[in-house]
């Protein structure tokens, strides 16, 4: 008896298992890949294959993974790729073609490209002892990072950030200098990483709080119209959902500017209520269940879902 229980409860742990492995990946993260982030700032000037550059580009990638909102294209498997297809040197930002082009070949959905273009140090009391310095100095570094969707070619974000550091202590002159500008660069990095984030949460709120809206494409009656059934535009991926109520309006009088002429607004006339039977992949279809006018549904009539 007891390996009888043994055994339904190792099943039901492979089951659930296998239930939540399937869900986690039903709704992939999106794919995002960060080009190395070079620097046009005079006196300053990396290449994508620099040491800084990397360390730059690092800071970014962390920056993306700590949110846990998106997989990140692995770097060396980056760099062998753009090595490969001469893509390997950026002076600045990458345009939007190239990064359409390189995002659809190695599959990402979203490119990640940035450049600093200012950096500017500030020493006050320093003690020159060797190579080594005494004392405080700080560095203003100003980034611009462009995130650009790749099945579009649309920016999705764009900024130009600055951030300033003070560093203090006994430390080597470069090395000073490569510690504080990266320092300013992770603050920045983590900056905009969050605001896309928060641009990004802001539009999946405003997408799902927007009226859904689609049209008539098909009636079908009864020969005493006593049922009526329409076909709808809205399809799986639309969000429509069987049980859903809708209404069904028709286009009514347009107002319009009297001194422009300009189309300010169209009226809408509640005609019929009725409710999702069913949801294919490109349509569904629903049922009347009340008329409020009595005059036929037609195609092109205006169908908004009720949430």
């Amino acid at each position: 008896m007891l390996n009888r229980k043994l055994i339904f409860l190792c099943i039901l742990i492979i089951y659930l298992t296998l239930v939540f492995f399937n869900l986690s990946f039903a709704q992939e993260l999106p794919r995002i890949v960060v080009v190395g982030i070079t620097s046009t700032a005079p006196g300053y000037i990396w290449r994508s294959d620099s040491p800084l550059a990397a360390g730059a580009t690092d800071l970014m990638v962390n920056a993306l993974l700590n949110t846990n909102r998106f997989r990140v294209f692995e770097r060396s498997k980056l760099d062998a790729i753009l090595q490969e297809q001469d893509f390997q040197h950026f002076s600045g930002l990458v345009d939007q073609t190239t990064a359409v082009k390189l995002g659809k070949m190695i599959g990402a959905d979203v490119i990640l490209t940035g450049s600093i273009t200012s950096i500017s140090f500030k020493e006050i009391g320093i003690i020159q002892i060797g190579s080594s310095m005494i004392g405080p100095c700080s560095v203003t570094v100003v980034m611009t990072i462009r995130i650009i969707d790749v099945s579009t070619g649309e920016i999705l974000f764009s900024t130009v950030q600055e951030e300033k550091v003070s560093k203090s202590g006994v430390i080597g002159v470069s090395h000073k200098q490569e510690v504080a500008i990266l320092s300013a660069v992770e603050l920045i990095c983590d900056k905009v990483v969050l605001n896309f984030v928060a641009k990004m949460d802001k539009k999946i709120v405003e997408l799902s709080s927007a009226p859904l809206k689609g049209y008539v494409v098909k009636v079908e009656s009864t020969s005493s119209s006593t049922i009526t059934q329409v076909y709808i535009n809205l399809g799986e991926s639309s969000g429509i959902q069987v049980g859903d109520e809708v209404r069904i309006y028709r286009e009514g009088e347009v107002i319009v500017d009297p001194k422009t002429n300009e189309i300010l607004d169209r009226e809408l006339d509640l005609i019929a209520q009725a409710r999702v039977m069913n949801v294919k992949e490109k349509l569904s279809i629903a049922l009347v269940t009340t008329k409020f006018r009595n005059i036929p549904i037609q195609q092109t009539d205006i169908v908004e879902v009720v949430r």
